[in-house]
């Protein structure tokens, strides 16, 4: 049994932790009772938040190919695996952020597995972003292969987030098709999907974790329309 961290840390975004500014927030952890950090490795805009020149490493992830052109420029951490062995070397708890299902940097690079409304086009948020369908398990085997290539890299525990359906107006106009939902509803898929990672992620020995819409917690209302129950979550 891997022995529990009681984590005291702080969140670092891709930019941010590709900076010299990381330098600071080390000796920041180093000179306080703060003990892990929290770091992006998929982002709010569906970006890797690196590149990985190991083929050994992302080999088991071809979605990273099939995308890689789309993601050009984006490289916030030049050498990840000299950063996680610095972080190591400090004795940092480290947690990889990946953003489940807001992402359109997938749903471009495959629009059968996106949010879409009756006329084909993207479901997006208020900031132009399109979102993945929850219900498909091609999406869930993607966020997996991440997490598992965090693993690989060092990290302690995967800590999902957006894991729930979009919240945005154009969502109400969104189309599912049967083969996905099987008849399952919105909680019922979010549920299915964290049982999933769970079941593949803590085989591995990773701690997993995710984060939860504040407004289920008295809402029944909002529960089902991100697809999130607090207590059975």
């Amino acid at each position: 049994m891997v022995d529990r961290t009681k984590v005291k840390g702080i969140y670092v975004t891709g930019p941010k932790a590709g900076s010299a500014g990381m330098e600071e927030l080390i000796g920041l952890v180093d000179e306080t009772e703060l003990n892990a950090m929290v770091i992006d490795v998929k982002n709010d805009e569906g970006n890797v938040t690196f590149r990985l020149m190991n083929e050994e490493i992302t080999q088991n992830i071809p979605v990273l190919d099939q995308i890689s052109e789309m993601q050009a420029g984006v490289c916030y951490i030049r050498d990840i695996q000299a950063l996680m062995q610095e972080l190591k070397d400090h004795n940092i708890y480290t947690i990889a952020r990946i953003v489940c299902f807001k992402d359109p940097i997938l749903a471009a690079a495959r629009p059968e597995l996106a949010l879409t409304k009756p006329d084909g086009k993207p479901v997006t948020d208020a900031n132009g972003l399109a979102w993945v369908n929850p219900y498909r398990q091609e999406v869930w085997e993607y966020l997996t292969e991440l997490a598992e290539m965090a693993a690989d890299l060092g990290f302690d525990e995967i800590q999902f987030d957006y894991v729930r359906f979009c919240t945005e107006k154009g969502m109400q106009d969104a189309v599912f098709a049967e083969e996905d939902t099987k008849g399952r509803s919105r909680t019922e898929a979010i549920l299915d999907f964290m049982e999933y990672e769970y079941e593949k992620l803590s085989a591995a020995g990773l701690f997993v974790s995710a984060d939860v819409f504040g407004a289920i917690i008295n809402s029944d209302v909002n529960a089902d329309s991100v697809g999130q129950i607090y207590g059975e979550v």
